[in-house]
């Protein structure tokens, strides 16, 4: 039986994610969402945009993204140990990810429009969470060893 609530859990928060994805558009204000949607985007200027509007933004998104990434890293392992430094993991790559997108956008992409482009995404999405499971797997299997 808690094996099937370990499971629902998961799949519940994997689908809130996919919900998160499906209504960006309304749920975020992101103007660079159309721009870099566009495959030639390096050859047009940014859209306008406001700054403190995009980060309130971006700092929801990813604190939501995180919270349900969390929730499954927990759900998934149920090690304490683990969810910490999950938690300690996305809050780093927040802090030095929002630094650098910040310096980009507020410098008229002084990096670039692919690693602003890369920035964002790793910011909007949960990528972490795509490469965190598989390294814990990893470990755990070779630490019982």
């Amino acid at each position: 039986m808690r094996q099937i609530i370990k499971i629902v859990g998961i799949v519940i928060c994997f689908l809130l994610l996919i919900f998160i994805r499906k209504y960006e558009t309304v749920l975020f204000y992101d103007p660079l969402l159309s721009f870099f949607k566009q495959s030639d985007f390096n050859h047009y200027n940014s859209p306008p945009f406001d700054s403190i509007k995009l980060l309130y933004s971006l700092i929801f998104r990813y604190f939501l993204n995180s919270i349900i990434s969390i929730m499954i890293i927990y759900l998934w392992f149920k090690n304490k140990k683990i969810t910490k430094f999950s938690c300690f993991i996305f809050i780093i790559v927040f802090i030095l990810f929002t630094i650098l997108y910040l310096i980009s956008i507020s410098n008229n992409f002084l990096l670039g429009y692919m690693p602003t482009y890369y920035i964002r995404r790793i910011l909007i999405h949960p990528l972490l969470l795509l490469l965190l499971i598989p390294i814990f797997i990893y470990t755990l299997k070779f630490s019982k060893n």
